[in-house]
């Protein structure tokens, strides 16, 4: 983002309910009105919900509060996660922020938050829609002394975390789809977790835990292919402070992350099995080997979903994509 632009953006925050005319930036910043519309049009097509009315000027949607580092780390409590924590207005993805971090030797727990992703991404490389002030947008480094065969059951565990939190502080009874999306009463995904591993041999030098958390977004603020599928935490204004939900975030992360690191993920089955929406629901799932489609029975302790499947077979599944209903 240029200067300018990042300060036309300021303007506008401060300014708060108000609108902002075209003249009024233009005197402030020395350039014609011409050239306030051209820098709020190249914001607008980032995402930053800005309204333009003819006759009284410019002012931005409400969106969540501004992420600062020294208002997140004076109320956590933790030891590590967040201490130290490097909070972006745009990157390409934190995640890939967070690695570079790590291979240039960034503590565990160091913390990434971007008000913006240009290329965020979810599982199997999707692409994960990060608009401006609209969600948390995090990756940790974690630099485990587990083996390299326990490091996917790491975002069941993070699945549970978050979970938790957004149950307790935002007030969203969430539920987890296997291994690791969390979805919203309605069905639609609210959540993703992403985990990052550079390992040599059978040691792991580092993960990064990437987690994105849609808090704000009207139906209309998503893409229209994702507006049946993804959903936000609330509308734009509601109480719900990011500020909170990243302390929370941090704070439950570190504590299941010590657990996780001396018992595995038999220390959390229960409280998965509790948060889950897939157990006893008929499925497809899709592996590397072909598609399955049968009934979802259980998980075990090493989060591996166990299967019924229409040929009377109870089958394994490590890793695959869940569609729900299949031919519903």
């Amino acid at each position: 983002m240029t200067e300018i632009r990042g300060e036309i953006l300021q303007v506008l925050r401060q300014a708060g309910d108000r609108f902002v005319s075209g003249e009024e930036l233009g005197q402030r910043f020395g350039i014609s009105r011409t050239a306030v519309w051209k820098h709020i049009q190249a914001l607008q097509g980032v995402g930053y919900p800005i309204e333009a009315v003819r006759n009284r000027g410019y002012r931005l949607r409400e969106e969540g509060e501004e992420l600062r580092p020294e208002a997140i780390q004076a109320g956590l409590a933790t030891n590590v996660f967040g201490r130290h924590m490097t909070v972006l207005e745009t990157v390409d993805s934190t995640n890939r922020y967070a690695f570079a971090e790590a291979e240039g030797g960034a503590p565990e727990g160091y913390t990434v938050l971007a008000e913006r992703q240009t290329a965020g991404r979810g599982r199997r490389g999707r692409p994960w829609f990060s608009p401006p002030g609209h969600g948390i947008w995090m990756s940790v480094v974690l630099r485990p002394t587990f083996p390299v065969f326990r490091a996917p059951q790491l975002t069941l565990m993070a699945a549970v975390s978050v979970a938790e939190v957004i149950r307790e502080r935002a007030g969203v009874s969430v539920g987890i789809k296997w291994p690791n999306d969390l979805l919203l009463p309605d069905g639609r995904k609210v959540c993703g977790i992403l985990s990052e591993m550079s390992a040599e041999a059978e040691e792991i030098r580092f993960i990064v835990l990437g987690i994105g958390v849609n808090v704000f977004g009207r139906v209309e603020d998503f893409p229209p292919e994702l507006r049946g599928v993804a959903g936000s935490l609330a509308e734009p204004g509601s109480p719900i402070s990011r500020t909170a939900l990243i302390q929370g975030l941090l704070g439950r992360l570190e504590t299941d992350y010590r657990i996780y690191q001396n018992e595995g993920f038999r220390a959390f089955r229960e409280r998965w099995e509790r948060l889950n929406v897939s157990l006893g629901r008929r499925i497809a799932v899709q592996t590397q080997s072909g598609q399955k489609i049968g009934w979802a029975r259980r998980i075990d302790d090493d989060g591996a979903l166990w299967v019924e499947t229409d040929e009377g077979n109870l089958e394994k599944i490590i890793s695959a994509e869940v569609i729900f209903d299949p031919g519903s």
